[in-house]
């Protein structure tokens, strides 16, 4: 990476959850943080499809179908970058992955990091132990980077 150029951060799917009204266990003053810097934030469009199927087994009224609605659209039109689930480097280190992390969205997380970021932001400590990259929670890379 050049001097000039942005750090590169692919966040994991946990952080966008209450961009689509799903609560975490992580204050919002965080979540807010995480996306303040000036950074190049990424995320593989598994992400998106997980969104989904988690806000869909949390849908009970047309308010949370609209907050859905309106969280997705925010997303989609940010300046974060998405990568296809599949491209040629992803499924190399995909194959490679596939012995270490069982869950397929971690999996292509994972992969995803490894081809297109610096660092990889998660709460997910199997991935942390599996890749050869910077793998930090959300709180490590505050403390770090913001």
């Amino acid at each position: 990476m050049s001097s000039s150029d942005k750090l590169r951060v692919l966040l994991d799917t946990t952080y966008f959850l209450p961009v689509i009204g799903i609560e975490i266990d992580i204050p919002d003053d965080m979540i807010e943080r995480l996306f303040s810097g000036n950074f190049e934030y990424i995320v593989n469009d598994i992400t998106l499809f997980e969104l989904y199927g988690k806000a869909r087994k949390e849908f009970k009224s047309e308010e949370d179908v609209r907050r859905f609605y309106e969280g997705m659209k925010s997303i989609l039109s940010s300046n974060i970058k998405r990568i296809p689930v599949f491209t040629l480097e992803i499924l190399s280190k995909l194959l490679e992955l596939r012995k270490k992390l069982r869950e397929i969205p971690y999996s292509i997380i994972a992969a995803t990091a490894l081809v297109y970021a610096d660092v990889l932001v998660t709460e997910a400590e199997d991935i942390k132990r599996v890749l050869n990259m910077e793998v930090l929670n959300i709180k490590e890379f505050i403390d770090k980077y913001l």
